[in-house]
């Protein structure tokens, strides 16, 4: 029974632990996401870039703003893209 629990523990913090990696952007090009390992992505709109971080909650991606304690949460859909607020949706470009 020890065995089952540890295997599951196990599964679980695997699942929880995956990032996400790659380029990722919105339809008309504006807004560019660059997932990295570590929970680090850069955003790119307009000319600015900024790095920040990300973390992935089983469907749930949260990437921390600037302002302090608040993420822009996206859901990580069955086609690898992503969808977001506002009805922001960002594909990957890099495959």
């Amino acid at each position: 029974m020890k065995k089952y629990l540890l295997v599951a523990a196990l599964c679980l913090l695997s699942a929880c632990s995956q990032g996400i990696k790659g380029d990722y952007a919105d339809a008309m090009g504006v807004t560019r996401y660059s997932f990295a390992s570590g929970g680090k992505v850069t955003i790119a709109a307009m000319g600015i870039s900024q790095e920040t971080t990300y973390v992935r909650d089983g469907d749930t991606v949260k990437v921390a703003l600037p302002q302090k304690g608040m993420s822009l949460d996206f859901t990580l859909n069955e086609d690898g893209s992503l969808s977001g607020p506002l009805g922001i949706r960002l594909e990957r470009i890099d495959r």
